[in-house]
């Protein structure tokens, strides 16, 4: 007679893979980035890794969200020195940081960035559209997430002056 043993290899929580933002939406925002950036700052630079620490200090953050074959959102979040340089090179004069017009010239990058993303996922057959941008100012904070949703942080440099764009993803069910 014949006995058969199954193995059950239990895994600890920390060692199963963490799902991720799709490699086509991270590859799409660095390339669209670049291309929107380097237009308006000059060389701009995807960054590894970036020990800028968005969450603390003066920032002021561009929010747009997507619906179509993904349900996403895009943060573009700018310090407050890469704001007001940010603001000059686009407008073409100094903008105050704490001026209402910060917040217009922020809410059209985050507009224009996710114009040209659109256009490029589209181009790799991701359709998406997106809403109207939302600001956000102030000091000390950070977008805060639900356990429903993944992450995932590019950084940049332009002009001496580093900024972010963080993707958040609805979890797939």
């Amino acid at each position: 007679m014949f006995t058969t043993t199954q193995t059950v290899d239990v895994v600890p929580a920390q060692f199963v893979p963490q799902e991720q933002v799709p490699a086509v939406l991270v590859e799409q925002t660095e390339k669209a980035t670049l291309e929107s950036f380097t237009k308006i700052c000059g060389a701009v630079e995807v960054l590894e890794t970036d020990r800028t620490d968005f969450i603390h200090g003066m920032k002021i953050d561009g929010i747009i969200s997507f619906v179509g074959e993904l349900t996403w959102s895009m943060i573009l979040v700018l310090p407050h020195d890469a704001a007001e340089m940010m603001a000059k090179k686009f407008a073409g004069f100094d903008i105050p940081y704490d001026s209402e017009d910060m917040g217009d010239v922020v809410g059209e990058l985050t507009n224009v960035l996710a114009g040209v993303l659109c256009g490029s996922l589209e181009n790799v057959g991701v359709k998406s559209q997106m809403s109207l941008p939302t600001v956000t100012r102030g000091s000390d904070f950070e977008q805060l997430m639900s356990d429903s949703l993944i992450s995932h942080r590019i950084y940049f440099v332009a002009n001496g002056h580093h900024f972010m764009v963080k993707l958040v993803v609805a979890r797939h069910k």
